[in-house]
């Protein structure tokens, strides 16, 4: 704002640029206001539409449409007699309004809130999420907290893949896997604790910890040799059992030291003209020579058997007939 004094101290040709600014900046305001109002009129135009074509799905009907008589008026779903006897004492259920100054559409929306009694740790998301159909119940061995809670775990998923991969049943169905020690331990977790299947395991391991067996680790395949006269197929096989009960086990680190364990031979030199570039091709190159050794002791003990009945008939030829006089 300018003052009337200094409007008098002004001369004639800065009040005229003062007028002239101020007319700009008035063109500039009514112009900003003329797009404000298009743009407000273009959103209630968009919302008009949206809330005709809401009007035009409830008209038609669906397993969860309202009906058309309900527009324009508030409309609670009748009580469901699986919830209403858990649900006594909770607050209201909520109502989400929709549509423009003409039309109000309420729709009333079922909230399922945590039961203060019950005795999961599971979170609403998981707790509400329905079991699969044909689901009969987990039929394998129960954990009771005094065996690796590793390998219960494995067979769990591995169980529950045939029927779901769904990670909220995962978390529904595995205290039904457990029983005694490990089931209270799991009545016992605080109520919505459990977000995910991650998370249930994540506090099972850490629990049942302790119970783990001592687990090997590659440092036990140093020790492990193939002994003076033992087939390639009886070492292969004490290398395996050993290598299958390390956990995490590399397959580099078990073919390094399986090729270190390989006494000289026909097997050894061929590897070191042609390096295997996987345990898996190892494997399958092991099996070949494998048949082959099996098949040269075959032949030599055919061989020995063949000679030593040779050698029995030479033998028999060669004593001298014993007569008898008569």
């Amino acid at each position: 704002m300018v003052s009337t004094r200094s409007m008098e101290r002004m001369t004639e040709a800065d009040q005229t640029m003062l007028l002239l600014s101020l007319q700009r900046e008035m063109v500039e305001m009514e112009r900003r206001a003329e797009e404000v109002a298009q743009k407000n009129e273009q959103e209630l135009q968009d919302l008009r539409r949206e809330n005709d074509e809401m009007k035009k799905k409830l008209g038609e009907g669906g397993p969860s449409v309202l009906p058309t008589n309900v527009i324009g008026k508030s409309y609670t779903s009748p009580p469901n007699p699986d919830v209403a006897e858990g649900t006594r004492g909770r607050p209201p259920p909520r109502e989400t309004e929709m549509g423009d100054e003409s039309c109000l559409i309420r729709f009333t929306r079922t909230t399922l809130t945590a039961d203060p009694n019950r005795r999961h740790p599971f979170t609403n998301n998981i707790i509400e999420v329905p079991l699969p159909e044909k689901w009969k119940g987990f039929n394998r061995d129960r954990y009771d907290g005094s065996t690796d809670p590793d390998e219960h775990m494995d067979a769990y998923t591995t169980h529950m893949s045939l029927y779901t991969s769904d990670d909220a049943v995962l978390c529904r169905v595995f205290p039904t896997s457990l029983k005694g020690a490990s089931l209270s331990w799991f009545t016992k977790l605080s109520p919505n604790s459990i977000d995910s299947f991650a998370t249930l395991v994540a506090k099972f391991e850490t629990q049942f910890a302790t119970s783990r067996p001592h687990h090997l680790t590659s440092i036990a395949l140093v020790v492990i040799r193939q002994e003076k006269g033992e087939s390639l197929r009886a070492f292969v096989d004490r290398f395996s059992k050993v290598a299958m009960s390390i956990r995490n086990l590399s397959p580099d680190v078990a073919m390094h030291h399986m090729l270190t364990a390989i006494r000289p031979g026909p097997f050894a030199d061929n590897l070191c003209m042609q390096p295997a570039d996987s345990l898996d091709e190892l494997r399958k190159r092991a099996a070949k020579y494998m048949q082959l050794e099996e098949l040269r002791e075959f032949c030599n003990q055919a061989r020995a058997e063949a000679g030593g009945e040779r050698k029995e008939e030479k033998d028999r030829q060669a004593r001298p007939i014993q007569r008898t006089d008569r």
